[in-house]
């Protein structure tokens, strides 16, 4: 069985680093972004299994992605978690009229990162 590919996208070098890093030493592949519009146009054209996702970015923001990604025929399925420096109630609200399958903060337990991965994709393949 092939892993995912999993598109990570934060503006912080070393958060997409770390995260790709951890992604595939557990077998994942992964891309990456570092802003909304280059994360929005790359889940469009690569179509990953899964999108992890900062909402504080340049070019529009985490909540920009995913109403793009949720408008887009080929991505509108496509699951998210967020990990973010966030903790607004507004930000929560609007992950979960996003349909955003977890929602992540930094500073983040790369463990917990992994299996909340494993979670989303388990959910998604089995339904």
């Amino acid at each position: 069985m092939s892993k995912a590919r999993i598109l990570v996208v934060d503006d912080e070098p070393d958060i997409v680093r770390s995260v790709c890093m951890r992604l595939t030493a557990a077998g994942y592949e992964t891309l990456s972004a570092m802003d909304s519009l280059q994360a929005t146009n790359l889940a469009i054209k690569e179509r990953p299994d899964l999108v992890i996702l900062d909402i504080g970015m340049p070019a529009g923001g985490g909540h920009v992605v995913v109403e793009r990604l949720r408008e887009n025929a080929n991505t509108f399925a496509t699951p998210v978690i967020y990990l973010t420096a966030r903790t607004t109630a507004a930000d929560y609200q609007k992950a979960r009229e996003g349909g955003v399958e977890k929602y992540l903060t930094k500073p983040f337990d790369s463990g917990e990162l992994l299996a909340a991965v494993e979670e989303v994709l388990s959910r998604v393949n089995s339904g």
